[in-house]
């Protein structure tokens, strides 16, 4: 039968019309598609104002009246007036309680770009996949990406251990994150979403991807390292410095299966975080220590550790000279709350807490009995004049005679040097080890056993 002109026209308007309705956001919304186990997570734009791109089959949705929202392939998001503003094209649409960006078909395809976000490599245009909710903030909109953690972990492995490492490791690496965004998640019901970054674990979406990260998280779909049928909190770190360490030693709890474990495979040839060096200056540790004008800090030193040998407790050695007194300062709790917190408290960043500190001054001291001892400061002793008097060392820097003359000598350190091995917290599976372990020849499962004690592996 011939079709009318009037016919094809209407015929073109009503496809015109349902495309509208399917891509642009006229109409009721679809149901969006229902992730079997999801994970959401805040991810950080730079910007005050940030866009998104969908690519695929998307709706937008104005949580405001649950309404369709009509956009072109790029919309924009930012506050107004304790609002968020959505700006695609020549439209612009406020809302009180922001947006969802909906998948509403499951398609591999699918993926939304997000401009300048602030990733672990830097400011970057990233590529998501899943879901998105847009909600009012103080200055800028809150982001957060909702997905399968299936998907989500495709964008965790490859952020956290390189692609090119073994399989192995990288399986272990894949039930290790999957098992910590399980617990991080349940833990965290009142605030309901992970973060991208090392506060939770590097997360790089879509763009992260590779086709070796893609296929550890395939081969171990659904896995966990379980403890009495439980996913556990599996703490990872980059490197153990060649012993893990015992939860409570590092932090505040004790855990059953975060206990040291010695751990030869982490000194891997490519291993670069053995013997590091950080410069710590007295001035600033005075400060940390509140020490006041008349306090001198005249050494550091390592009062217990861990079965590993991790730092447990420090103790700072003090003079008064309005008291001509002496004192020991313990560091912990009174400075720190861990001793994890070391490694930021001295105004450096120190790798791990395996390590030994030195002062940069020291001398050999004759005493009054004829015996010599060695100190790493002269400030507060009593030294013998010329003329057989004493007085307290009390001066930065001391004048002594020579065989050639005189010469001044520090009588405090100016600097302490960290020496260490490690890094990262110490606890749980080392990534370095993991790699070692997996060349060595043991499955990823045997890896996560020996990391993890009393722990089985196995779906849920």
């Amino acid at each position: 039968m011939k079709k009318s002109p009037f016919f094809l026209l209407f015929l073109i308007v009503f496809l015109c019309i349902s495309s509208i309705g399917s891509a642009s956001g006229t109409g009721s919304p679809s149901a969006p598609i229902s992730y079997k186990t999801e994970i959401k997570v805040k991810l950080l734009p730079y910007s005050t104002k940030f866009s998104l791109t969908p690519r695929g089959s998307y709706e937008i949705v104005n949580m405001d009246n649950q309404s369709l929202v009509p956009v072109s392939t790029l919309a924009t998001f930012e506050m107004k007036d304790g609002k968020v503003l959505m700006t695609s094209g020549t439209a612009s649409i406020s809302s009180s309680k922001g947006f969802h960006v909906n998948e509403v078909k499951a398609a591999e395809t699918n993926e939304v770009q997000i401009s300048k976000i602030q990733t672990a490599y830097g400011i970057a245009d990233v590529l998501y996949r899943g879901s998105f909710e847009v909600k009012p903030g103080q200055s800028s909109p809150l982001l957060f990406n909702r997905l399968d953690v299936e998907n989500y972990l495709k964008g965790v492995v490859p952020s956290e251990m390189p692609s090119s490492w073994h399989m192995e490791a990288l399986k272990a690496q894949a039930v290790a994150a999957r098992s910590y965004a399980y617990t991080q998640i349940q833990n965290n019901k009142a605030k309901g979403y992970i973060e991208m970054t090392v506060a939770s674990q590097v997360y790089g979406g879509k763009s992260k991807e590779d086709a070796r990260g893609n296929q550890a998280v395939a081969e171990t779909n659904g896995l966990y390292a379980t403890y009495n049928n439980v996913p556990i909190n599996a703490f990872f770190h980059s490197s153990s410095g060649g012993h893990t360490e015992n939860s409570e030693n590092v932090w505040s709890s004790q855990v059953p299966y975060i206990r040291a474990v010695k751990d030869p495979y982490d000194k891997h040839p490519g291993n670069y975080h053995y013997g590091w060096e950080t410069v710590g200056q007295n001035s600033v540790i005075s400060q940390k220590l509140k020490l006041n004008t008349a306090q001198v800090l005249t050494g550091l030193k390592i009062t217990e550790r861990g079965p590993s040998s991790a730092v447990k407790q420090m103790a700072a050695t003090v003079y008064d000279k309005t008291s001509k007194t002496a004192s020991v300062i313990t560091l912990n709790p009174a400075f720190v709350s861990s001793p994890d917190r070391y490694r930021s408290f001295f105004g450096v960043s120190l790798k791990s807490i395996h390590y030994n500190v030195y002062s940069d001054t020291y001398a050999y001291i004759k005493l009054a009995n004829g015996t010599e001892t060695k100190s790493g400061h002269l400030v507060g002793y009593q030294v013998q004049k010329a003329d057989g008097s004493t007085e307290y060392v009390e001066d930065l820097n001391l004048n002594v005679r020579t065989k050639d003359g005189s010469t001044q000598v520090k009588t405090a350190p100016s600097t302490f040097t960290f020496k260490g091995d490690g890094w990262g917290h110490l606890l749980g599976m080392s990534q370095w080890g993991a790699r070692g372990m997996a060349e060595a020849g043991y499955t990823f499962d045997r890896i996560l056993k020996h990391y993890y004690t009393g722990i089985e592996v196995k779906k849920l």
